[in-house]
């Protein structure tokens, strides 16, 4: 045996006492969040009495990729019904929410009266140019959420205005691929207060228009998006990301800066697919079709409007210089 290691057998005064019992009930909720798949810390229960109440006083982590296939979406029924909350962290990816009528109606309810803070619903079993299902319209109006991940929804129909989206505490909002409307993304960040990051990926809104006393980081990637407009006063970074194809070379996407006095990085600019609008000033970049750019710009308070009347007379000289 290795110098300092411990021996694999019991020693011979070992007494079977039941040393973990025994630990602060602080240390026992750390293993049992951190440390345990939630089937099995659900079972710690039946352990002793000492264990009895610690899974129930631990912020519920659950994650339904460490659940088995075929039993997974009944583990997750019981499982939301039988913890008292808070929930700390719930991912829900595997399920299959089409079949789950009954079920899915009641797990909004759950995930909201428990305080839900961290919340991940991805429909990945969709099936290729189907409707998505419709996103329980409770989830957006959970107090208690501060980090939220959308995939592969409909936007609910009965939340047409801000009064019907209730976030107060939400600051991290990540959405792919949701059929949604211009006014529901408005309604969306209207009623996010303290909203801090955005992503959207894949999305339907041909309009983004951002009001936003908070927001500090934008990305919108692969989406048909004709406009995105800024009027966020703490933005710190705006990040375009994979322009559709149908952009590039066609109307694009105008991008209008009309109150960003913080923003420090923006990219990644096409010229082909992107107008800029910084205020009333419209810049464009005129390049040959087969000249192609992604740019970072650092953009700094007023100084941005120089940089890139400069940028654009520098990319002007390139064009005629690969005209000749």
């Amino acid at each position: 045996m290795a110098e300092g290691a411990a021996p694999l057998l019991p020693t011979a005064g070992y007494d079977g006492e039941d040393r973990f019992s025994a630990l602060p009930d602080d240390l026992l909720r750390a293993i049992i969040s951190s440390g345990l798949p939630v089937t099995d810390a659900a079972r710690t229960t039946a352990l002793a009495r000492r264990w009895r109440h610690i899974w129930h006083s631990t912020p519920l982590v659950l994650d339904d990729v460490e659940l088995h296939g075929s039993a997974r979406d009944a583990i997750v029924s019981r499982v939301l019904a039988d913890h008292p909350g808070p929930f700390r962290a719930v991912r829900l990816a595997g399920c299959r929410f089409a079949s789950l009528d009954h079920n899915l109606a009641e797990w909004p309810r759950l995930l909201v009266t428990k305080g839900i803070q961290l919340l991940a619903l991805v429909n990945m079993h969709i099936q290729p140019q189907r409707t998505s299902p419709r996103l329980p319209a409770e989830i957006l109006r959970c107090d208690s959420l501060q980090r939220l991940l959308l995939g592969f929804w409909t936007f609910p129909s009965d939340v047409s205005h801000v009064a019907d989206v209730f976030l107060p505490h939400l600051h991290n909002l990540n959405m792919l691929r949701i059929d949604m409307s211009d006014h529901d993304l408005e309604c969306l960040v209207a009623a996010s207060p303290v909203l801090k990051t955005l992503l959207l990926a894949q999305n339907k809104p041909k309009h983004v228009r951002l009001r936003s006393q908070s927001l500090n980081c934008v990305v919108v990637g692969g989406s048909p998006v004709k406009e995105v407009v800024m009027e966020t006063p703490l933005l710190d970074r705006l990040i375009l990301v994979e322009p559709p194809p149908s952009a590039v070379g066609g109307a694009g996407m105008r991008v209008k800066i009309t109150c960003a006095p913080n923003l420090r990085v923006f990219g990644y600019l096409e010229p082909r697919a992107h107008k800029l609008q910084i205020g009333d000033d419209v810049i464009e970049v005129r390049l040959p079709l087969h000249l192609y750019l992604n740019m970072i710009f650092f953009l700094n308070g007023q100084r941005v409007l120089h940089m890139f009347i400069n940028l654009v007379r520098a990319y002007k000289r390139i064009g005629d210089l690969s005209q000749a």
